[in-house]
């Protein structure tokens, strides 16, 4: 009986498998989740009326597009909470809806490291403190939800902190998995940090326009939040001070900030976040792709 179902099981494996292969054709793009790919769509497309999505099985989620020397690209994300599975990326024209590109996108389960400690999700909110995180969120869906209908970010994109023999180190990756060994659940670390003393310079990642500043939140403690445009909005966290207000224009480069400890943080250093139409991902992907 067994072995009868092994046998099952197997052929439901081969099965499933081999009518994925089949969903997925062989130009199709493979990413895990939290991941950020630019894309080349084709020569001599404008990104001026085109639009671009990712049908994810809910609501579209926007690509990002841009032109360059000719050619058409997209900046593919993928949530760090996508399921896996086969999705496709459609590329239209925004007038007539016209597809001028199809592709499937292949989301694979993320490899991220796992950090186990008994410290980790710790922490127990009441009532007001729930209402509070409430109220910070929705403030900073507010935020989120406009964005510059153009590409500021194509001069490039550098990193937060200054590297030097005691700045600039990743001391916690993306995508961590937090896990108390006396809880059956995790958390996912939804951004990158960075070694810095208090009060440190922390620079824009890209050019773009304040969108937000959050004081004292419960758990990102003073955030900076800059629109890059099309949807891609970095976020600095725990910050000791701000240097900007919202509506500044800032250049890539520009210090924004410095270092703190305000917020959910043990010790000084920056919490570096995020969004591309959404989606949360690697920030490190997206500052190296546009480098």
């Amino acid at each position: 009986m067994k072995r009868l179902i092994v046998i099952a099981v197997t052929l439901l494996v081969c099965v499933t498998l081999e009518s994925a292969a089949q969903e997925a054709p062989p130009d199709g793009l493979t990413l895990r989740q939290g991941d950020v790919r630019i894309v080349k769509i084709g020569e001599g497309v404008n990104a001026s009326g085109v639009q671009g999505a990712i049908d994810t099985g809910g609501a579209p989620s926007p690509v990002p597009m841009f032109s360059k020397r000719g050619a058409l690209y997209g900046i593919v994300a993928v949530d760090l909470y996508q399921q896996p599975g086969v999705y496709h990326l459609t590329v239209y024209e925004e007038a007539t809806k016209r597809a001028l590109s199809t592709r499937a996108l292949i989301v694979e389960k993320g490899e991220f490291q796992k950090s186990i400690s008994p410290h980790w999700n710790t922490q127990v909110f009441g009532q007001v403190d729930l209402a509070r995180i409430a109220r910070e969120k929705k403030e900073m869906a507010e935020a989120l939800a406009t964005s510059a209908p153009l590409p500021l970010w194509q001069d490039g994109t550098i990193y937060p902190i200054q590297k030097t023999d005691h700045t600039g180190l990743i001391t916690t990756p993306f995508g961590q998995i937090r896990m108390n060994p006396a809880q059956d659940w995790y958390r996912f670390h939804r951004g990158t940090d960075f070694q810095a003393p208090q009060g440190f310079s922390i620079r824009a990642i890209a050019a773009g326009k304040v969108a937000h500043l959050g004081r004292d939140y419960l758990l990102e403690g003073n955030i900076t939040v800059i629109d890059h445009g099309l949807g891609i909005f970095s976020s600095y966290l725990h910050q000791s001070a701000f240097l900007v207000k919202v509506g500044d224009e800032v250049k890539k480069g520009d210090v924004i900030g410095r270092v703190g400890s305000t917020g959910n943080s043990n010790a000084p250093h920056l919490h570096l976040a995020l969004r591309i139409g959404g989606a949360v991902v690697d920030p490190i992907q997206f500052i190296e792709a546009l480098r």
